[in-house]
């Protein structure tokens, strides 16, 4: 009888412990739980849109409408959330466009564009995350259209001009789709021939203000000379009527002339009344 009084004592002992240990044990798994399907729903059931960016939502491919702010959202099991920018992006581009007479001018083309989270879903449907693929042609054809207005020597001129008016073409283009904040025109060039022509063109036309300008000064010294030979005639015709109407000015001529030395030879006037001082040639 003693050894089984032994082992009741054993058990008896022993089940408190075993009872304490299968609480932890049970706490722990259900911990375990809460963790596992917390870990489950960070995984599968939430989303992170970056900040400047919008997320579109997808159900197995298909566009629910739903779009996301920047920042942590709560998504079904099913959902795929795709990010696009709706920050303002600059790209820049290169396009040969044709003046009115038909001369070939390269332009390089900065665009500030961006799109709303309005038309994100309708974009991203249509066009997907490249659709600035699609919106750039446009932009170019506004601009196009604008530089064919002008000659080529008028482009460089009316640059800003161009600017604007290809701005609000493409901006009229690409209403409901993407928005064009600001364009740029950062260079225009055109072809060899073209340059070479411009620059003969130059050389010919500042030979021409050359010539003019020798012309015209041509010109004045002629027109110099002219008045003074006008004026030495007129001189000469008034002392020949002077002459003709009084004989005596000759005599008061050769008075003034006279350096008071006595003449080398007298002529006289026919009459033997007067007599006139002829003036002989210094020696």
């Amino acid at each position: 009888m003693k050894p089984s009084k032994r082992i009741t004592k054993s058990v008896e002992a022993t089940s408190p412990l075993h009872s304490m240990n299968t609480k932890y044990l049970g706490a722990a798994f259900f911990l375990g739980l809460i963790l596992f399907g917390a870990l489950i729903v960070l995984l599968f059931f939430t989303a992170t849109v970056q900040t400047g960016n919008v997320g579109v939502v997808t159900n197995f491919g298909k566009i629910t409408g739903k779009v996301l702010d920047s920042g942590w959202h709560i998504v079904g099991p099913v959902d795929h959330v795709t990010e696009i920018s709706i920050r303002t992006i600059t790209t820049q581009s290169e396009a040969t466009c044709f003046s009115s007479d038909l001369q070939a001018v390269h332009i390089t083309l900065a665009v500030q564009t961006f799109i709303t989270k309005d038309t994100a879903t309708n974009i991203y449907q249509n066009y997907g995350t490249e659709y600035m693929s699609q919106a750039a042609p446009k932009i170019m054809d506004a601009l196009k259209a604008e530089t064919a207005k002008y000659e080529a020597a008028q482009i460089i001129a009316n640059r800003d001009k161009i600017r604007s008016e290809a701005l609000k073409a493409a901006q009229g283009r690409l209403q409901g789709f993407v928005q064009v904040a600001d364009l740029s025109i950062v260079n225009v060039a055109f072809s060899d021939d073209y340059e070479h022509a411009i620059e003969a063109k130059q050389v010919a036309q500042q030979r021409a203000e050359q010539a003019k300008y020798e012309l015209q000064q041509a010109q004045v010294e002629a027109d110099k000379k002219v008045a003074t030979a006008k004026g030495e005639a007129e001189a000469i015709q008034i002392k020949g009527d002077a002459l003709a109407k009084n004989p005596a000015v000759i005599e008061l001529e050769l008075i003034n002339k006279w350096d008071g030395k006595a003449p080398d030879s007298l002529v006289s006037n026919g009459g033997g009344a007067t007599s006139i001082i002829l003036p002989l040639p210094h020696k």
